[in-house]
């Protein structure tokens, strides 16, 4: 297939970089500061687009042009908010960002429809996996934290998470394959991100993975069910949910599988809204960011405005939040540790409704492109859905990496694939000719 390398590199890169431990060699590579190579590949593609004048082509479809445009309204509103309170040249960086995913949402729904929507999904997961292989390795070879003898992973918040979601997509992208290559990749998906989430030691990434884990489960029964029947579907559904019962039992007398039950039991085990270092701090961050937006609710705080507002507030004077880095205000890195509550707090009301807005059209997008798949398709589609609240509510890198944007492009190539076939889409076809953007010679 000609003209598919550039995209391919693009979304590899993309997923690569969010399993990646930033440590030693597996640092994500920068050009220069907050500027990775597959943004400065994305531009050099969006370029060569420019040369031939084929940009044209890429404003056809409707819902996409919606959604990319919301993307860039957030941008604005966040070079607004930089303006007004006269922050650094990063916050102005952060909002550019904005702007380049935006024109990345525009063309990976080109990318979906002219390659098909598997690939795009499957080039992205690849970068995932392979990435999450490095984080492993790394992490065994260069432990920061053991749990009895099982390593901890690094970043295991971050790349924890985008590894978690993997899960859930490769179950989808299992719905929607074309090609062995799609069943490889998503295989190997989530297998790697299954046992990066028992590595973690992160009750954002283990409760990720467990939606994933279900979406499986809910895929095996129907691959099952199509080929042996609807009753040995259901006889390996009890079956699975005997040996992860039985498994779960014995695990203490293997040594790493105890780890990682010793693991998940000390995560989970308190939950407490009062302890200020764990699930009590996100709730906590909710009331401070409250007072945050009620005093700048036009235009926020801007992004390296968090540490100087929230320490003034009288929700952090109580002690009962989680102690913020003043080292880390001054580097613009202090977040609330949830994608909303970021946004809310750096650009005011506007901010935090524009990205409500964005993740509700992600998640209606997906639900109309799943319904072609009946009760396997909705029920994975409730696994995604609650793997990004819990993502969106946990990590601040919902709404500026491709975590999002990549399946939500995905999604509305599904949706406008649908269409198309009912006779309803009038957004142009859904191959593209061979003489177009996606075809560029590479």
């Amino acid at each position: 297939m000609r003209g598919h390398q550039l995209p391919f590199v693009i979304l590899f890169i993309g997923g690569l970089n969010m399993a990646l431990p930033d440590i030693a060699w597996g640092t994500p590579v920068q050009v220069f500061h907050g500027v990775f190579l597959d943004n400065v590949v994305l531009v050099l593609y969006l370029l060569l687009v420019a040369t031939i004048g084929r940009y044209g082509s890429l404003f056809r479809n409707r819902d996409a042009l919606r959604f990319a445009t919301l993307v860039a309204l957030l941008a604005s509103v966040g070079i607004v908010s930089a303006g007004v309170n006269g922050y650094t040249l990063n916050d102005v960086g952060e909002a550019l960002r904005l702007f380049l995913f935006s024109a990345f949402v525009m063309v990976a729904v080109h990318w979906s429809r002219t390659f098909g929507p598997a690939f795009v999904l499957r080039s992205y997961l690849a970068g995932v996996a392979a990435g999450g292989v490095i984080n492993i390795y790394l992490s065994v070879t260069q432990p920061e934290l053991l749990i009895g003898i099982l390593p901890v992973l690094r970043s295991q918040n971050g790349a924890g998470g985008a590894l978690g979601i993997a899960i859930s997509l490769s179950a989808w992208l299992m719905l929607i394959r074309r090609t062995r290559s799609d069943m490889t990749v998503a295989i190997a998906s989530a297998l790697i991100g299954t046992v990066a989430a028992a590595m973690s030691f992160s009750k954002t990434s283990m409760t990720i993975a467990a939606c994933g884990l279900i979406a499986w489960f809910c895929i095996l029964i129907r691959a099952m069910a199509a080929r042996r029947g609807r009753l040995l579907g259901a006889v390996g559904l009890v079956g699975l949910i005997a040996v992860g019962t039985y498994a779960w039992r014995v695990a203490e007398s293997s040594t790493i599988a105890g780890a990682v039950v010793r693991s998940v039991r000390t995560k989970f085990t308190n939950l407490d809204l009062r302890d200020k270092y764990s699930v009590g701090a996100r709730y906590m961050y909710l009331w401070g960011v409250a007072e945050i937006v009620a005093k700048h609710p036009v235009a926020g705080v801007s992004y390296s405005g968090f540490y100087d507002a929230i320490t003034t507030t009288s929700t952090y004077q109580t002690g009962e939040m989680a102690d913020e880095d003043p080292e880390a205000g001054q580097r613009g890195q202090p977040n609330p540790h949830n994608s909303f509550l970021y946004y809310a707090a750096a650009n005011g009301v506007l901010g935090l409704l524009i990205v409500c807005l964005l993740f509700l059209l992600f998640l209606g997008h997906l639900w109309q492109g799943v319904q072609e798949s009946g009760v396997v398709g909705i029920i994975v589609w409730g696994c995604i859905a609650m793997a990004y609240v819990i993502y969106g509510a946990t990590l601040p890198t919902l709404f500026d990496t491709p975590v999002l944007f990549v399946p939500a492009a995905v999604t509305i190539a599904l949706v406008n694939r649908g269409r198309l076939r009912q006779g309803l889409d009038d957004s142009g076809p859904s191959f593209e000719p061979r003489v177009s953007i996606a075809t560029i010679p590479t």
